[in-house]
Protein backbone atom coordinates (compact mmCIF):
# COMPACT_ATOMS: atom_id res chain seq x y z
CA UNK A 1 0.00 0.00 0.00
CA UNK A 2 2.77 2.58 0.73
CA UNK A 3 4.95 1.77 -2.47
CA UNK A 4 1.08 2.53 -4.10
CA UNK A 5 0.66 6.20 -2.61
CA UNK A 6 4.47 6.78 -3.09
CA UNK A 7 3.94 6.47 -6.90
CA UNK A 8 0.55 7.68 -6.81
CA UNK A 9 2.25 10.93 -5.12
CA UNK A 10 4.97 11.03 -7.91
CA UNK A 11 2.48 10.56 -10.79
CA UNK A 12 0.63 13.24 -9.23
CA UNK A 13 3.19 15.69 -8.81
CA UNK A 14 4.40 14.82 -12.64
CA UNK A 15 1.07 15.90 -13.78
CA UNK A 16 1.04 18.62 -11.32
CA UNK A 17 4.23 19.60 -13.49
CA UNK A 18 3.06 19.09 -17.10
CA UNK A 19 -0.37 21.08 -16.63
CA UNK A 20 1.73 23.68 -15.80
CA UNK A 21 3.92 23.88 -18.19
CA UNK A 22 0.90 23.88 -20.53
CA UNK A 23 -0.39 26.98 -18.67
CA UNK A 24 2.80 28.70 -19.06
CA UNK A 25 2.65 27.87 -23.23
CA UNK A 26 -0.72 28.95 -23.51
CA UNK A 27 -0.51 32.06 -21.49
CA UNK A 28 2.23 32.66 -23.90
CA UNK A 29 -0.02 32.15 -26.61
CA UNK A 30 -2.47 34.25 -25.28
CA UNK A 31 -0.18 37.20 -24.74
CA UNK A 32 1.12 36.82 -28.16
CA UNK A 33 -2.35 36.73 -30.19
CA UNK A 34 -3.46 39.79 -28.21
CA UNK A 35 -0.36 41.44 -29.60
CA UNK A 36 1.00 42.27 -25.92
CA UNK A 37 3.54 44.76 -26.46
CA UNK A 38 6.67 44.85 -24.73
CA UNK A 39 7.51 47.73 -22.37
CA UNK A 40 9.88 50.39 -23.84
CA UNK A 41 12.19 49.83 -21.37
CA UNK A 42 14.38 46.92 -21.21
CA UNK A 43 14.93 45.53 -18.01
CA UNK A 44 16.10 42.43 -18.46
CA UNK A 45 14.42 38.83 -18.04
CA UNK A 46 13.81 36.95 -14.98
CA UNK A 47 14.40 33.13 -15.55
CA UNK A 48 13.43 29.78 -13.65
CA UNK A 49 14.50 26.88 -13.89
CA UNK A 50 14.03 22.94 -12.63
CA UNK A 51 15.47 19.40 -13.15
CA UNK A 52 14.57 16.41 -11.71
CA UNK A 53 14.49 12.91 -12.14
CA UNK A 54 10.68 12.43 -10.49
CA UNK A 55 9.18 11.98 -13.97
CA UNK A 56 11.62 8.81 -14.08
CA UNK A 57 10.39 7.33 -10.54
CA UNK A 58 13.88 7.38 -9.71
CA UNK A 59 15.55 9.03 -7.08
CA UNK A 60 19.50 8.91 -6.90
CA UNK A 61 22.34 11.01 -8.45
CA UNK A 62 21.87 14.37 -9.68
CA UNK A 63 18.28 13.84 -7.95
CA UNK A 64 17.19 18.06 -8.01
CA UNK A 65 18.54 21.60 -8.91
CA UNK A 66 16.84 24.65 -9.20
CA UNK A 67 17.79 28.28 -10.44
CA UNK A 68 16.42 31.67 -10.00
CA UNK A 69 18.25 33.96 -12.23
CA UNK A 70 17.81 37.71 -13.64
CA UNK A 71 19.42 38.43 -17.05
CA UNK A 72 19.85 42.09 -17.68
CA UNK A 73 19.66 44.51 -20.86
CA UNK A 74 21.91 44.40 -23.58
CA UNK A 75 25.29 45.70 -21.87
CA UNK A 76 25.93 49.03 -23.51
CA UNK A 77 28.15 52.14 -22.86
CA UNK A 78 25.06 54.66 -23.24
CA UNK A 79 23.25 52.99 -20.34
CA UNK A 80 22.32 55.11 -17.19
CA UNK A 81 22.74 52.77 -14.65
CA UNK A 82 26.22 52.72 -12.59
CA UNK A 83 25.90 49.19 -11.84
CA UNK A 84 25.28 48.08 -15.50
CA UNK A 85 27.83 50.03 -17.02
CA UNK A 86 30.44 48.26 -14.83
CA UNK A 87 28.72 44.93 -16.07
CA UNK A 88 29.81 46.32 -19.60
CA UNK A 89 33.05 46.99 -18.70
CA UNK A 90 34.08 43.59 -17.41
CA UNK A 91 32.51 41.92 -20.33
CA UNK A 92 34.52 43.88 -23.11
CA UNK A 93 37.75 43.03 -20.68
CA UNK A 94 37.22 39.69 -20.04
CA UNK A 95 35.40 38.56 -23.02
CA UNK A 96 37.12 40.76 -25.54
CA UNK A 97 37.03 44.31 -26.89
CA UNK A 98 36.04 45.85 -30.30
CA UNK A 99 33.11 48.15 -30.80
CA UNK A 100 29.43 47.02 -30.46
CA UNK A 101 29.20 48.14 -34.21
CA UNK A 102 26.05 47.74 -36.46
CA UNK A 103 25.80 46.59 -39.46
CA UNK A 104 25.43 48.99 -42.45
CA UNK A 105 22.75 47.01 -44.32
CA UNK A 106 20.25 46.23 -41.65
CA UNK A 107 21.72 48.40 -38.91
CA UNK A 108 21.10 45.43 -36.27
CA UNK A 109 24.13 44.51 -33.99
CA UNK A 110 26.86 42.54 -35.11
CA UNK A 111 26.75 40.92 -31.21
CA UNK A 112 25.35 41.62 -27.73
CA UNK A 113 26.46 41.72 -25.01
CA UNK A 114 24.75 40.58 -21.31
CA UNK A 115 25.24 39.32 -18.31
CA UNK A 116 23.40 37.61 -15.50
CA UNK A 117 22.93 36.97 -11.67
CA UNK A 118 21.33 33.91 -10.54
CA UNK A 119 21.17 31.44 -7.52
CA UNK A 120 21.17 28.25 -7.80
CA UNK A 121 20.70 25.00 -5.65
CA UNK A 122 21.64 21.02 -6.15
CA UNK A 123 21.08 17.88 -4.55
CA UNK A 124 23.05 14.49 -4.96
CA UNK A 125 22.05 10.93 -2.99
CA UNK A 126 23.05 7.99 -3.17
CA UNK A 127 21.14 4.99 -4.69
CA UNK A 128 19.73 3.67 -1.51
CA UNK A 129 18.13 5.94 0.45
CA UNK A 130 17.02 3.75 3.47
CA UNK A 131 19.93 2.81 4.45
CA UNK A 132 21.56 5.31 7.65
CA UNK A 133 24.94 4.02 7.61
CA UNK A 134 27.23 5.40 5.20
CA UNK A 135 27.55 3.26 1.66
CA UNK A 136 31.14 3.01 0.66
CA UNK A 137 30.43 2.40 -2.98
CA UNK A 138 28.27 4.99 -3.88
CA UNK A 139 28.51 8.65 -4.10
CA UNK A 140 27.89 10.85 -0.94
CA UNK A 141 24.84 12.59 -0.08
CA UNK A 142 26.15 16.60 -1.40
CA UNK A 143 23.96 19.59 -1.37
CA UNK A 144 25.67 22.25 -3.73
CA UNK A 145 23.93 26.36 -3.08
CA UNK A 146 26.14 28.76 -4.88
CA UNK A 147 25.14 32.14 -6.10
CA UNK A 148 26.78 33.33 -9.64
CA UNK A 149 27.77 35.96 -12.10
CA UNK A 150 27.83 35.45 -15.96
CA UNK A 151 29.07 37.06 -19.01
CA UNK A 152 27.93 36.54 -22.28
CA UNK A 153 28.73 37.96 -25.75
CA UNK A 154 26.52 37.07 -28.81
CA UNK A 155 27.93 37.02 -32.15
CA UNK A 156 26.52 36.02 -35.37
CA UNK A 157 29.33 33.68 -35.64
CA UNK A 158 30.96 32.99 -32.12
CA UNK A 159 29.65 33.20 -29.20
CA UNK A 160 31.78 33.79 -25.65
CA UNK A 161 30.47 33.41 -22.16
CA UNK A 162 32.58 32.99 -18.82
CA UNK A 163 31.28 33.13 -14.95
CA UNK A 164 32.03 33.06 -11.33
CA UNK A 165 30.50 31.41 -8.81
CA UNK A 166 30.49 31.34 -5.46
CA UNK A 167 28.73 29.20 -2.40
CA UNK A 168 28.87 26.65 -0.26
CA UNK A 169 29.00 22.57 -0.29
CA UNK A 170 27.28 20.57 2.93
CA UNK A 171 24.48 21.20 5.14
CA UNK A 172 24.63 25.23 4.99
CA UNK A 173 23.44 24.43 1.27
CA UNK A 174 20.01 23.27 2.89
CA UNK A 175 20.01 20.65 0.59
CA UNK A 176 19.28 17.96 3.04
CA UNK A 177 16.72 19.82 5.11
CA UNK A 178 14.85 20.47 1.72
CA UNK A 179 14.43 17.03 0.70
CA UNK A 180 13.62 15.52 3.90
CA UNK A 181 10.95 17.82 3.76
CA UNK A 182 9.52 16.70 0.13
CA UNK A 183 9.52 13.20 0.83
CA UNK A 184 8.09 13.65 4.43
CA UNK A 185 5.08 16.10 2.51
CA UNK A 186 4.55 13.74 -0.54
CA UNK A 187 4.85 10.28 0.85
CA UNK A 188 8.36 9.41 -0.90
CA UNK A 189 10.87 7.09 0.57
CA UNK A 190 12.39 9.49 4.02
CA UNK A 191 15.84 9.97 2.61
CA UNK A 192 17.90 8.57 6.22
CA UNK A 193 21.65 8.91 5.44
CA UNK A 194 21.97 12.73 4.95
CA UNK A 195 24.07 12.38 8.35
CA UNK A 196 26.92 11.38 5.93
CA UNK A 197 26.75 14.24 3.47
CA UNK A 198 29.75 16.25 2.62
CA UNK A 199 31.23 18.47 5.22
CA UNK A 200 30.02 22.59 5.14
CA UNK A 201 33.62 23.72 2.91
CA UNK A 202 33.35 27.42 0.65
CA UNK A 203 33.32 27.05 -3.09
CA UNK A 204 34.53 29.41 -6.04
CA UNK A 205 34.59 28.12 -9.60
CA UNK A 206 35.28 29.82 -12.51
CA UNK A 207 34.54 28.89 -16.37
CA UNK A 208 34.81 29.99 -19.88
CA UNK A 209 33.13 28.84 -23.26
CA UNK A 210 33.48 29.58 -26.75
CA UNK A 211 30.55 28.14 -29.70
CA UNK A 212 31.04 28.24 -33.10
CA UNK A 213 28.35 28.82 -35.38
CA UNK A 214 29.24 26.04 -38.26
CA UNK A 215 25.30 26.20 -39.38
CA UNK A 216 23.50 29.62 -39.46
CA UNK A 217 19.77 30.25 -39.06
CA UNK A 218 20.22 31.41 -43.05
CA UNK A 219 18.87 28.03 -45.20
CA UNK A 220 15.39 27.70 -45.01
CA UNK A 221 13.73 24.89 -46.33
CA UNK A 222 10.12 25.37 -46.45
CA UNK A 223 10.20 27.74 -43.34
CA UNK A 224 12.28 24.70 -41.23
CA UNK A 225 15.54 26.28 -40.44
CA UNK A 226 18.96 23.80 -39.39
CA UNK A 227 21.23 25.64 -37.16
CA UNK A 228 24.24 23.56 -35.93
CA UNK A 229 26.76 25.09 -33.18
CA UNK A 230 30.22 23.31 -31.40
CA UNK A 231 32.18 24.44 -28.59
CA UNK A 232 34.91 23.86 -25.82
CA UNK A 233 34.82 25.20 -22.39
CA UNK A 234 36.71 24.97 -19.58
CA UNK A 235 35.75 25.50 -15.15
CA UNK A 236 38.41 25.52 -12.65
CA UNK A 237 37.86 25.51 -8.71
CA UNK A 238 37.63 23.33 -5.66
CA UNK A 239 34.09 22.70 -6.89
CA UNK A 240 35.42 21.51 -10.65
CA UNK A 241 38.04 20.49 -12.55
CA UNK A 242 37.37 19.57 -16.49
CA UNK A 243 37.42 20.56 -20.52
CA UNK A 244 34.51 20.30 -22.17
CA UNK A 245 33.27 19.75 -25.88
CA UNK A 246 29.67 20.06 -27.00
CA UNK A 247 28.15 19.90 -30.55
CA UNK A 248 24.32 21.49 -30.52
CA UNK A 249 21.95 20.70 -33.49
CA UNK A 250 18.54 22.98 -33.15
CA UNK A 251 15.88 22.31 -36.00
CA UNK A 252 12.77 25.32 -36.03
CA UNK A 253 10.95 28.07 -37.50
CA UNK A 254 11.79 31.87 -37.22
CA UNK A 255 15.47 30.92 -35.37
CA UNK A 256 17.93 33.61 -34.58
CA UNK A 257 21.86 33.35 -33.76
CA UNK A 258 21.58 35.56 -29.93
CA UNK A 259 18.84 34.56 -28.63
CA UNK A 260 20.39 31.33 -26.95
CA UNK A 261 23.77 29.88 -26.28
CA UNK A 262 25.16 26.79 -23.95
CA UNK A 263 28.20 27.90 -20.75
CA UNK A 264 30.37 26.05 -18.99
CA UNK A 265 28.53 26.49 -15.81
CA UNK A 266 28.40 23.76 -12.84
CA UNK A 267 24.80 23.57 -13.27
CA UNK A 268 21.88 25.04 -15.46
CA UNK A 269 24.38 25.67 -18.66
CA UNK A 270 21.60 26.43 -21.16
CA UNK A 271 21.57 30.06 -21.06
CA UNK A 272 18.46 32.40 -22.74
CA UNK A 273 19.54 35.37 -23.62
CA UNK A 274 16.01 37.47 -23.51
CA UNK A 275 13.84 38.11 -25.90
CA UNK A 276 13.42 37.06 -29.85
CA UNK A 277 12.55 39.72 -32.12
CA UNK A 278 10.24 37.07 -33.93
CA UNK A 279 8.15 33.88 -32.34
CA UNK A 280 10.45 30.86 -32.54
CA UNK A 281 10.12 27.32 -32.05
CA UNK A 282 13.06 24.63 -32.01
CA UNK A 283 13.41 20.97 -31.16
CA UNK A 284 17.46 20.53 -30.31
CA UNK A 285 19.65 17.44 -29.54
CA UNK A 286 22.89 18.39 -27.82
CA UNK A 287 25.88 16.07 -27.23
CA UNK A 288 28.22 16.87 -24.69
CA UNK A 289 32.01 15.19 -23.52
CA UNK A 290 34.31 16.14 -20.89
CA UNK A 291 37.17 14.85 -19.36
CA UNK A 292 37.14 15.85 -15.72
CA UNK A 293 40.23 16.03 -13.11
CA UNK A 294 38.45 16.74 -10.12
CA UNK A 295 34.52 16.66 -9.17
CA UNK A 296 34.23 17.72 -5.35
CA UNK A 297 30.79 16.03 -5.30
CA UNK A 298 31.21 12.78 -5.65
CA UNK A 299 35.52 12.93 -4.31
CA UNK A 300 34.92 14.55 -1.05
CA UNK A 301 35.87 18.00 0.70
CA UNK A 302 38.90 19.28 -0.36
CA UNK A 303 40.08 20.27 2.82
CA UNK A 304 38.75 17.61 5.30
CA UNK A 305 38.14 14.29 5.72
CA UNK A 306 34.67 12.94 3.89
CA UNK A 307 33.25 9.99 1.83
CA UNK A 308 34.16 9.68 -1.92
CA UNK A 309 34.46 7.66 -4.58
CA UNK A 310 36.96 7.64 -7.82
CA UNK A 311 35.72 9.47 -10.80
CA UNK A 312 35.35 8.33 -14.63
CA UNK A 313 38.10 10.64 -15.89
CA UNK A 314 35.70 11.09 -19.26
CA UNK A 315 32.06 10.94 -19.66
CA UNK A 316 29.17 11.91 -21.89
CA UNK A 317 25.80 13.50 -21.58
CA UNK A 318 23.19 13.46 -24.40
CA UNK A 319 20.40 16.47 -23.74
CA UNK A 320 17.17 16.96 -26.02
CA UNK A 321 14.10 19.26 -25.92
CA UNK A 322 11.78 21.57 -27.69
CA UNK A 323 12.15 25.19 -26.89
CA UNK A 324 9.60 28.38 -27.49
CA UNK A 325 10.84 31.72 -27.34
CA UNK A 326 8.38 35.08 -28.30
CA UNK A 327 9.12 38.82 -27.66
CA UNK A 328 7.52 38.25 -24.06
CA UNK A 329 8.88 34.96 -22.98
CA UNK A 330 10.52 31.50 -23.62
CA UNK A 331 10.30 27.84 -22.40
CA UNK A 332 12.00 24.93 -22.64
CA UNK A 333 11.31 21.10 -21.80
CA UNK A 334 14.19 18.54 -22.01
CA UNK A 335 15.44 15.32 -21.25
CA UNK A 336 19.02 14.65 -19.84
CA UNK A 337 21.00 11.14 -19.95
CA UNK A 338 24.69 10.62 -18.98
CA UNK A 339 27.04 8.14 -18.96
CA UNK A 340 28.44 6.62 -15.37
CA UNK A 341 29.96 9.23 -13.90
CA UNK A 342 32.18 6.77 -11.06
CA UNK A 343 33.98 3.82 -10.60
CA UNK A 344 31.43 1.09 -9.75
CA UNK A 345 28.04 2.79 -10.77
CA UNK A 346 24.92 0.82 -11.14
CA UNK A 347 22.60 3.15 -12.27
CA UNK A 348 21.67 5.76 -14.77
CA UNK A 349 20.69 9.19 -13.82
CA UNK A 350 18.29 10.69 -16.35
CA UNK A 351 16.38 13.82 -15.49
CA UNK A 352 13.71 16.37 -17.21
CA UNK A 353 14.16 20.05 -16.86
CA UNK A 354 12.34 22.98 -17.62
CA UNK A 355 13.35 26.48 -17.67
CA UNK A 356 10.91 29.29 -18.01
CA UNK A 357 11.81 32.89 -18.78
CA UNK A 358 9.60 36.21 -18.87
CA UNK A 359 11.03 39.66 -20.44
CA UNK A 360 10.45 42.59 -18.31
Amino acid sequence: MLSILKTRSRAYLARVIVTALALLVLAANLKLQAQFKPPARDRGSLVFSLENDVLFEQDEGYTNGIQLMWITPELSRDTRSPFLRRLERLNRKLLGGGENSRGERNDKPLFKRKASLSLVQGIFTPDNLTETNLIPDDRPYAGLLYAALGLVKLGQARQDSAGLAVGVVGPLSLAGAIQRWLHKTYGWTYPAGWENQLKNEPVVELWFNRLWMLVPPRISFHGLQPVVRAGLGAQAGNLLIASSAVFDLKLGFNLESQTDTATAAPLFNHFLAGPASRTNFYAFVRLEGRVIARNLLLQGNTFQDSHGVDIQPLYGQFSTGLAYQSEQAGLILYFVMRTREFVGQKYREPYGGLTFSFNL
